[in-house]
């Protein structure tokens, strides 16, 4: 610990505590920053700690070092590490989940995450009674994701978020394929995704004010019921080679299926058609771009040989599809702004069948690799 001067103290390294005011020069802060980090890519420790959690118990070892020597901060050190390293406790977290409806079970588990009905008696089984009127005026869902985390409180929260974020990518996806090509999704956390109203007023000088309101994306939800869950099954297990389920968050689950299902579900969330046609492109693109080889060709000869169509509907196909990709050209280097929403339906509809195609045969296609092997022999038969 340097010596303090008004020249080399500043905000960043201060803090107040019941033992006293503390504060770390500079380059003492720039190193004990370092030290948080170094201490978090432990093991698992970055899994279960916060940097907040880490830096409030390790600055009490601080001020042992400058309060009682250096003896007692080795011992308050050690102590630390042991608490760290023998760390299992688990939390479980309740996170309001929009956009999907729970109609015919009050409760139903996918993967490692359990969904609830928002109801006002469970609201009130998960909180405490001076807080549940205000839980309930803050959120508007209709289920509630519970996940469970091993994890000191505040990286218990972030973790569960990031673990609803594979269902949520399903749900987006099966939603898409489920309801008519162009159906605004808003499935998410609350926070993370537009679901409010819009309100939108229209006038001129010949005609009295018109009220048009952007109505509410959760309008109408996606229904999570025995009749939806018999549906996608139908389609997970359309191919005799797949056995495994559409990955939540399952640990064998192929890495690229869940990055181009997360890929997709950002497309369906997005506001702008713009927006929903990049996402799309780049879904395609995860799975099709190899090499050299000119982009627009691999994408629109990839794509099509999955389709159940005559070959001359492929080779009309194909073409739409390499017109579609100088759009996405034309949007990265900003020639243009806008989609027609014709040409945005045409990519949805494209993708989801190339996507379904790709969830039938995780098994067989359980990297980039083999896949674009598949599609070459395909070609050259």
């Amino acid at each position: 610990m340097q010596i303090l001067t008004l020249e080399n103290a500043t905000i960043k390294g201060m803090w107040y505590g019941p033992r006293g005011f503390f504060i770390l020069p500079t380059e003492a802060n720039r190193d004990y920053q370092q030290f948080l980090t170094d201490i978090l890519r432990h093991a698992d420790w970055e899994q279960k700690f916060s940097r907040e959690y880490l830096n409030t118990r390790l600055r009490l070892v601080l001020e042992d070092y400058r309060l009682s020597g250096q003896a007692a901060a080795r011992i308050a050190l050690q102590s630390l590490i042991d608490h760290l390293a023998a760390f299992d406790e688990a939390r479980t977290v309740y996170l309001p989940l929009l956009g999907v409806t729970l109609d015919d079970e009050p409760r139903r588990e996918l993967g490692k995450i359990i969904l609830h009905r928002a109801t006002d008696e469970f609201l009130k089984s998960i909180t405490i009674p001076d807080t549940t009127d205000y839980i309930k005026r803050q959120t508007e869902t209709r289920a509630w994701a519970e996940v469970t985390i091993v994890a000191e409180p505040h990286r218990a929260a972030s973790r569960a978020e990031e673990a609803c974020q594979p269902l949520i990518d399903v749900l987006r996806f099966w939603m898409a394929c489920m309801a008519p090509t162009g159906t605004p999704c808003a499935i998410g956390l609350q926070g993370d995704i537009i679901t409010s109203e819009r309100p939108r007023i229209i006038t001129n000088a010949d005609a009295p004010q018109a009220y048009d309101p952007h109505r509410s994306r959760l309008v109408p939800g996606f229904p999570i019921s025995d009749h939806t869950m018999t549906e996608l099954r139908k389609v997970q297990t359309a191919s005799r080679t797949s056995s495994r389920p559409l990955p939540y968050n399952a640990p064998g689950s192929s890495k690229l299926l869940v990055h181009a299902l997360h890929v997709f579900g950002n497309a369906t969330s997005a506001a702008l058609q713009s927006d929903r046609f990049m996402h799309l492109m780049m879904t395609l693109e995860a799975f099709l771009t190899v090499g050299d080889a000119p982009i627009n060709q691999s994408i629109a000869e990839g794509v099509v040989i999955f389709l159940a169509v005559p070959v001359v509907e492929r080779v009309r196909l194909k073409k739409e599809l390499q017109r579609l990709y100088r759009y996405r050209s034309k949007l990265a280097h900003g020639e243009q702004t806008s989609i027609p929403f014709p040409d945005l339906c045409l990519l949805e509809d494209l993708t989801k069948s190339f996507l379904i195609a790709m969830v039938q045969h995780r098994d067989q296609f359980v990297s980039k690799e083999t896949l674009l092997a598949a599609l070459e022999a395909r070609r050259l038969s």
